[in-house]
């Protein structure tokens, strides 16, 4: 089983939504929006099997507004970060790969404050 991350507000196509389950439902009100986000985030909390975790995640990806967004997904033993069109799978506290995704985050406009995923 993988679970995950997302924000409603980061999908440019919420069809996708329909490929996961979705567990818990959540309002937050931000006060660490960049300019071009809204100040109210809808986090969608998601499962899904394993076996599809792939096929998943591509479709994730391909969802995202072009823009300074991520998800977030995991597995007992990876953590996959997910960019517009990108991908990074690293090995849980793979600390390196987690760098280079914080990195590449940075490079596409997504705030400091904001690239704070857990594993």
């Amino acid at each position: 089983m993988f679970i995950g991350l997302l924000l409603k507000e980061s999908l440019e196509d919420d069809s996708v939504l329909d490929l996961i389950r979705i567990t818990r439902i959540e309002t937050w009100d931000v006060d660490n929006a960049a300019l071009f986000q809204p100040k109210i985030w809808t986090a969608i909390y998601f499962e899904g099997d394993e076996s599809e975790i792939d096929y998943i995640v591509l479709e994730l990806s391909q969802s995202l507004k072009p823009q300074a967004w991520y998800i977030n997904v995991s597995t007992k033993d990876d953590a996959y970060v997910i960019f517009p069109n990108k991908v990074f799978k690293y090995t849980q506290g793979d600390k390196q790969k987690e760098k280079e995704a914080i990195e590449y985050g940075r490079s596409i406009g997504i705030p400091d404050r904001q690239l704070d995923w857990g594993e």
